[in-house]
């Protein structure tokens, strides 16, 4: 699963090809944190709020049924929205290992069930 702080700093990354301030083109809402404005604008990010967000490297079967999600990702900035030119906003997330997968790939690698 991909951390808040990592999405934190993927939306940062993003808000900087925009001329506009930071606060209005993010969701009007009463934030008690910048940190929840952030990740609120991560999520409109990979809904495609911003632009199409397209995942680069998912893969599929022939019946066209997810068999491993994307972790990398491109949305498409209009040049209007950017600082003058259309750009290809391009991120990637890694997953973080949650204790029961770490558990059991340590145990399936040295066998010991």
């Amino acid at each position: 699963m991909i951390s808040d702080s990592q999405k934190i700093q993927i939306a940062k990354k993003f808000a900087e090809l925009h001329q506009t301030p930071f606060a209005v083109w993010t969701p009007d809402e009463e934030y008690s944190l910048e940190a929840d404005r952030y990740l609120a604008v991560y999520d409109n990010l990979i809904m495609g709020v911003y632009g199409d967000c397209y995942g680069l490297n998912a893969e599929y079967d022939e019946d066209d049924n997810l068999i491993q999600e994307a972790t990398e990702f491109e949305v498409a900035v209009e040049g209007f929205e950017s600082k003058g030119q259309a750009e290809v906003f391009f991120f990637e997330i890694t997953r973080e290992s949650t204790g029961i997968r770490k558990f059991i790939e340590d145990h399936g690698r040295q066998g010991d069930w």
